[in-house]
């Protein structure tokens, strides 16, 4: 496989993380994974090394995006969580009144 079609997977995973279809994006990074190994196991030579740079230099990108989604998706559960606790008080309050 070669990095243009690495990078092609990327943008595929992009794409499917912008449609929340979280089942193809986790099958779509599987696959690249194993591209990715399948590349860095044969011998690379100095030219390669800007492009792979590149290609890993993406990679950081989209983990920082998906730290994002995650700490966003954290704050929103602890919120919910909050306001359920809220409304258990609440209708423990008025019981006992």
């Amino acid at each position: 496989m070669s990095l243009h079609e690495l990078h092609a997977q990327l943008d595929a995973f992009e794409k499917a993380l912008g449609e929340e279809s979280l089942d193809q994006a986790d099958s779509l990074l599987d696959g690249h994974d194993s591209a990715l190994h399948a590349l860095l196991s044969q011998p690379l030579t100095a030219a390669d090394h800007a492009p792979l740079t590149a290609l890993f230099e993406r990679q950081q990108n989209l983990l920082g995006l998906l730290r994002q989604r995650r700490d966003s998706v954290a704050a929103l559960m602890s919120d919910g969580q909050r306001s359920l606790r809220a409304a258990h008080a609440y209708l423990q309050a008025e019981s006992l009144a």
